[in-house]
């Protein structure tokens, strides 16, 4: 059963042990209620077995949900670039400080991106999976996977490039 956002708002004990004990490699560090509701949890995210002999170390994110089901993922830990993070809300001048992680494109299939009903464990899963394909880019220059654009189109999604990825479109959606 999936952690549906009315868990995570009212059970967030459950979500600590959801999170540790059925999601590989998370550990929760911190979970916190904000005065202004939601949840924000803290997690330390172990490289896959193979990663972590290539020299892979550990990452730290933070899970941030807001009452009104509006969820946001954020790196934390030492500065570094990023390839797919938004700008900071702040402004320009600020660069990519409080700038969430971009997780999928909005306009994508459903297939495609996260909603409530996959549940937080597959949001947090796509965190962790995010932040590994980060420190590849760092390393290699490339995206890991195929690569959604970061412009809005005027007409939809972006078109999927890779007979791999439209099959996979296909096999999600039934």
């Amino acid at each position: 059963m999936a952690l549906a956002l009315s868990d995570v708002l009212d059970d967030p004990a459950r979500v600590r042990r959801v999170l540790q004990d059925e999601v590989f490699g998370v550990t929760v560090d911190d979970l916190r209620e904000p005065r202004y509701g939601g949840l924000v949890i803290d997690l330390t995210f172990a490289p896959l077995p193979e990663l972590g002999v290539a020299g892979y170390g550990v990452e730290r994110g933070r899970v941030s949900v807001r009452p009104d089901g509006a969820i946001y993922a954020f790196p934390l830990g030492p500065d570094r670039t990023w390839h797919h993070r938004n700008p900071s809300p702040l402004g320009p001048r600020f660069g990519k400080l409080a700038g969430d992680l971009c997780l999928w494109y909005p306009k994508d299939p459903r297939a495609l991106r996260w909603e409530w009903d996959d549940g937080l464990e597959q949001y947090v899963t796509r965190v962790h999976r995010h932040l590994l394909f980060e420190e590849y880019y760092r390393r290699e220059g490339q995206w890991p996977v195929e690569d959604a654009p970061h412009a809005e189109r005027v007409n939809g999604a972006h078109p999927i490039r890779s007979a791999f990825m439209r099959e996979e479109e296909r096999r999600w959606a039934s």
